[in-house]
């Protein structure tokens, strides 16, 4: 019994000073200008903020070890786990989070090698342009461009799909609409396709409204990727996998992983497919609200899937690994939905028995609160999530089975 106790007083002294490692001031203010800038590829709503991830990473995870993020966006935790010399798994079922990782983990070597495979690429959609059918892309699709940009983009696409040079198309997604001369579309808003023609009419604007050539701006976008490029030695030499699959059941070994870092989704607080619905329609996806179906959970089956990818989350962690994840208290229609003390009940309900005769289950080490400031949201004063949560659990053997 002494024994017990004293492990007890161990567990709850190293989430004392956990609690206190973990404090927000370390990762305030903004990044952009000094993270890798391949974070910086593409844009995306509920992107993780790069310092935090790199906080929880050196404080969860050794150089040499693999870290899993089954619900990994916009590649934030695997890109910064293998900057760090750490293994790195991406998954996301969403298919524009798939390529935009992928492009951040396997981009070229240098940003000649980038340059030359982005001017073969343009001297390539030159030569067919004229040959690209797009009477079938919808009426809300041409809204967006100039007919002439419209056909070069469609070429580019093809031929990057064609090929899965993922970087490349990365970098397309990235300019894609905005309203700044160098992007391609019509003005639009950035984060999300919404045209802007009111706050730009065509009478007032009309250089706004002409054709926008591809290749400049592919070729700026690629010389901009690469302002704050990583130590390719070290990157290069790390593993790295990116899987498009649901999270409930991952394709990985038993105990594969060392640690988990992830953000899943907030109880439908997102809409990643109509948030992305203009690069989606690039990627293939004729209707984003199908997708949207699978990505974003509503009430009814949002616990039960959530219980089912943490199975899944302790099945491939290792004993001892933590499994730290990123939540956001929900505000809508007067109700708050605490996601952290809701996903963290019903963790730590999950028992597992494995081959080493023991059940092991998720112990909590600590919820730590970092308040969002409004510089930091997608969508400028909005309120539906006010706190992100860290959860921190462990995954420890409960008793012999």
């Amino acid at each position: 019994m002494g024994q017990q106790l004293s492990l007890y007083d161990q567990f709850f002294r190293a989430q004392a000073r956990l609690e206190e490692r973990l404090n927000p001031v370390r990762w305030e203010g903004s990044f952009n200008a000094r993270e890798c800038s391949f974070h910086q590829l593409g844009p995306y709503v509920g992107k993780l903020k790069s310092g935090m991830v790199r906080v929880l990473l050196e404080e969860f995870t050794k150089e040499g070890e693999v870290v899993l993020d089954p619900f990994c966006g916009s590649g934030v935790v695997p890109l910064e786990a293998a900057l760090l010399g750490r293994g790195a798994i991406g998954n996301d079922l969403n298919p524009y989070a798939y390529v935009l990782s992928m492009g951040k983990l396997f981009p070229p070597r240098t940003l000649d090698q980038a340059l030359a495979r982005a001017r073969e690429l343009a001297d390539q959609v030159e030569k067919q342009v004229l040959e690209e059918n797009v009477s079938i892309a919808p009426r809300w699709v041409k809204d967006f461009f100039h007919p002439r940009t419209l056909r070069e983009v469609v070429a580019a696409f093809h031929v990057l799909q064609h090929q899965k040079e993922y970087f490349l198309i990365s970098c397309l997604l990235g300019i894609l609409h905005h309203v700044r001369p160098g992007f391609l579309s019509y003005p639009a808003s950035h984060l999300t396709p919404y045209l802007r023609k009111k706050m730009y009419p065509r009478e007032k604007y009309s250089e706004m409204y002409a054709y926008r050539d591809l290749r400049s701006r592919l070729l700026a976008k690629v010389e901009r990727a690469f302002v704050r490029a990583p130590k390719m030695e070290l990157f290069f030499r790390t593993q790295r996998r990116v899987f498009q699959e649901n999270a409930m059941a991952l394709p990985l070994q038993a105990r594969e992983v060392d640690a988990i870092i992830s953000s899943p989704p907030y109880f439908g607080a997102l809409d990643y497919g109509r948030d992305n619905r203009l690069r989606l329609w690039f990627l293939g996806v004729e209707d984003y609200k199908v997708l949207e179906k699978s990505l974003t959970a509503d009430d009814g089956v949002y616990l039960p899937q959530m219980r089912r990818c943490l199975q899944e989350m302790m099945r491939v962690l290792r004993p001892d690994g933590y499994c730290v994840l990123i939540l956001g208290d929900v505000h809508r229609n007067g109700r708050t939905k605490k996601t952290a003390e809701i996903v963290c009940e019903s963790a730590t309900h999950i028992q597992m028995r494995e081959k080493d005769g023991w059940m092991y289950s998720f112990k909590t080490y600590a919820i730590v609160t970092d308040e969002i400031p409004d510089d930091r949201r997608s969508r400028r004063n909005t309120k539906t999530t006010k706190n992100e949560r860290i959860l921190i659990l462990k995954k420890l053997p409960a008793r012999r089975a």
